[in-house]
């Protein structure tokens, strides 16, 4: 084995992206901390260091994915800060394009079942864990305050946004169509011309 060949903080951020890789092809019933050393080409003890158990290290993963995602986002939301709708359509070009350039973060945000859902309650969407989503909500909500919609109708076309840009990541990601010229254009285009309340 060449566990030499890592520095100290090279491996565990080895060990998260192998992870990843191996938990979206396996699951976590079939994850283990011994299969993604030997993808690392190491010992089986060397995560240990970083990580006591399996499910530290799935944590480990699922911040990585989520603060990544969070930080492309909040990103634009610096960008942008004096015009909402603006702010909004290059939020959705961002959330495409982060997803479509990282499927592997995709498929383990969204398609596994989540302990961190978005709970709609009293005409609220409610999750303090899923950050990446906040900021979402937060620049909808702030487009929505801008063109005088009414706050009750807040919930069901936050919902809708989302989806919008969602389905677009997982489409492009998944190949379901293939789209021949600039995707992040065409992106641009749906959502300037479906954008509208």
């Amino acid at each position: 084995m060449e566990s030499e060949k890592y520095h100290h903080g090279d491996l565990k951020e080895s060990l998260i992206k192998m992870g990843l890789k191996l938990y979206n092809e396996e699951g976590a019933d079939k994850f283990s901390i011994r299969k993604v050393a030997a993808l690392c080409n190491v010992s089986h003890a060397a995560p240990y260091k970083h990580f006591k158990n399996k499910e530290e290290l799935i944590d480990a993963i699922s911040e990585y994915v989520f603060n990544n995602f969070q930080s492309s986002l909040s990103e634009i939301v610096e960008n942008y800060k004096d015009d909402p709708y603006e702010r909004l359509i290059a939020l959705g070009k961002r959330y495409v394009l982060f997803m479509v350039e990282n499927p592997d973060y995709l498929q383990f945000a969204f398609f596994k079942k989540s302990d961190s859902n978005i709970v709609v309650e009293e005409n609220k969407l409610n999750n303090v864990d899923y950050r990446s989503f906040n900021v979402f909500k937060e620049c909808a909500v702030d487009f929505l305050r801008s063109i005088d919609v009414k706050e009750q109708e807040y919930v069901q076309n936050i919902i809708a946004m989302w989806s919008m840009v969602h389905g677009l990541s997982t489409m492009l990601a998944y190949k379901t169509f293939v789209y021949e010229g600039n995707y992040i254009e065409l992106v641009e285009n749906i959502l300037r011309n479906n954008l509208k309340f």
